[in-house]
């Protein structure tokens, strides 16, 4: 098994404009495929994350940025195990805020560092 990042991916501008109880009450219900995940020991972890954010590079940290006027931006993710990408795939695909059209999932292997 491997694991899987399954980043959720939504309009930062939308969710922007909403209190945290507007923004996770306008969610669909995650716990049933959580624990349909955990069942099947697939699920390690994962949780939304704040819209607000800072880029920091060598020389500077913005505190303004493409991700504050972005239309998509990355506003949680869920860590999984899968046999491969495309088990990583269909589990993302059966996401409640993916069918419903909430957001974006985006599928990335975690990669273990060399020793």
């Amino acid at each position: 098994m491997e694991q899987f990042m399954l980043i959720v991916r939504e309009d930062l501008a939308r969710i922007g404009r909403l209190t945290d109880e507007e923004r996770f009450s306008s969610s669909p219900d995650m716990g049933e495929w959580v624990n349909s995940l955990m069942d099947r020991g697939l699920y390690i972890t994962g949780t939304p994350l704040g819209i607000e954010g800072r880029y920091v590079s060598q020389d500077q940290v913005l505190f303004d940025g493409p991700f504050i006027t972005a239309s998509e931006g990355i506003s949680g993710f869920d860590l999984i195990w899968a046999e491969d990408l495309e088990q990583a795939t269909e589990i993302a695909q059966n996401c409640p805020m993916v069918k419903i059209g909430h957001c974006i999932r985006e599928v990335r292997q975690v990669v273990a560092l060399p020793e």
